[in-house]
């Protein structure tokens, strides 16, 4: 059996032989192939060249240009995001404010005061509010209201006692009438 084997293996061979030459012949073409690739490419790699050099220096101005308007695009949007957080805040504090002379006039909050109450209220919403003017409101009708003196003497008139003036009669007589 051992010579049947071998018999086989020495017919087999040469067959592989063919085969492995064939192989080989298929790397060395394919390694051609990639040399003359390789050759290509690197025609086109070249720094050499001066297209290229021409189209490199104009890509690195584009690219520059590009990193500008970028920048600036990043800076202009980033002062309309800022002016727009000022802007919503303005008009939420005075949103607030109105909402607060509304609330003290529907009180009935005499005119001369309502810039003065609407200072006192406290609150962000319309029920703190309306609520805060109501307290303020409580307090302010608490405070007793100070009527000023009045003397009668004064500012009356040229109403004459009842037991008559006696500096005027007394200036009468002197005159003579």
């Amino acid at each position: 059996m051992s010579d049947a084997t071998a018999d086989t293996e020495a017919l087999d061979a040469p067959d592989a032989l063919a085969a492995q030459d064939k192989s080989n012949a298929e790397v060395q073409e394919l390694r051609q192939e990639i040399a003359k690739l390789r050759r290509e490419a690197a025609k086109y790699r070249s720094d050499e060249d001066p297209e290229h050099k021409a189209l490199r220096n104009q890509l690195a101005i584009y690219q520059s240009q590009v990193d500008t308007a970028d920048r600036a695009k990043s800076k202009l949007i980033q002062d309309h995001k800022d002016t727009v957080g000022e802007l919503q805040s303005q008009l939420s504090e005075r949103g607030l404010e109105l909402l607060k002379l509304k609330a003290v006039l529907a009180e009935g909050i005499p005119s001369e005061d309502v810039l003065d109450v609407a200072a006192l209220i406290q609150g962000d919403d319309e029920a703190t509010v309306s609520d805060s003017v109501k307290r303020v409101k409580s307090l302010l009708d608490k405070a007793p209201t100070r009527e000023r003196p009045v003397d009668p003497s004064q500012g009356s008139g040229n109403v004459l006692p009842l037991n008559g003036d006696p500096l005027l009669e007394t200036v009468k007589r002197m005159v003579g009438a």
